[in-house]
């Protein structure tokens, strides 16, 4: 990077970084996927209504954005779900965490999802997407949330069904994205006067979501997240 170039960063970040401290880190087996539980002093949670996404620092120059999830407004704590399954600076960073560490973020954004009302809500993603979900069924409050996430590997799909008293099935992953099996997941299922959520492998929300205008569903909202 260069001087000027780093010089600018330099700034940004003192402008507008704000830290948060690692209470506990617990990691999937295998250790593909981590769950960080973070206290962020500074930041306020309670006007959130929809799911937010956070841009945290994993390398210098580089930010991933992370969904914070089992928020609490008093403590102003939360959990980071993080998927490292793909080799690259966020999964790299997350390996290398420890209790106790500060880790950066320089905002917080809301996404296009939130709760409706009236009829079922049904969430498809991969399994980048399962802290994103835990924040709408956090807002959703008392209103389940139904869907599929496609997880890879069989020991995931274990804890998931073992860690979260949820409507939300794991499904066998057997391509990036996890298109075929949502795509399978969603062909027995009645989108009737339902509101579906797609997130994830941008291609993949793609082509779910042309599969899905196929069926009887009329209300999809999609958010990508890698490609």
């Amino acid at each position: 990077m260069n001087i000027l170039k780093q010089t600018a960063l330099n700034l940004f970040e003192n402008a507008l970084a704000k830290e948060g401290t690692i209470l506990a880190i617990r990691a999937w087996n295998p250790a593909t996927f981590f769950e960080l539980d973070v206290h962020f002093p500074v930041l306020d949670m309670s006007g959130w209504d929809r799911v937010q996404h956070m841009k945290v620092k994993v390398a210098p120059g580089l930010y991933r954005d992370y969904t914070p999830a089992g928020w609490d407004v008093e403590t102003r704590t939360c959990t980071l779900y993080i998927n490292a399954m793909q080799e690259g600076p966020g999964s790299d960073w997350v390996r290398s965490l420890n209790t106790g560490d500060k880790i950066t973020y320089v905002g917080v954004g809301a996404t296009m999802h939130r709760p409706v009302e009236g009829g079922d809500m049904i969430a498809l993603g991969d399994m980048t997407t399962i802290g994103h979900y835990l924040a709408l069924q956090q807002l959703a409050g008392s209103k389940n949330i139904t869907g599929a996430i496609a997880i890879e590997e069989e020991n995931h799909r274990a804890e998931f069904m073992e860690y979260f008293n949820w409507n939300i099935q794991p499904v066998a992953q057997t391509d990036q994205g996890g298109f075929h099996a949502l795509t399978n997941w969603a062909r027995k299922k009645d989108f009737n006067h339902a509101t579906v959520y797609v997130a994830g492998h941008i291609p993949s929300c793609g082509h779910l979501r042309k599969e899905l205008k196929k069926s009887d569903c009329d209300t999809v909202r999609v958010q990508g997240f890698w490609s």
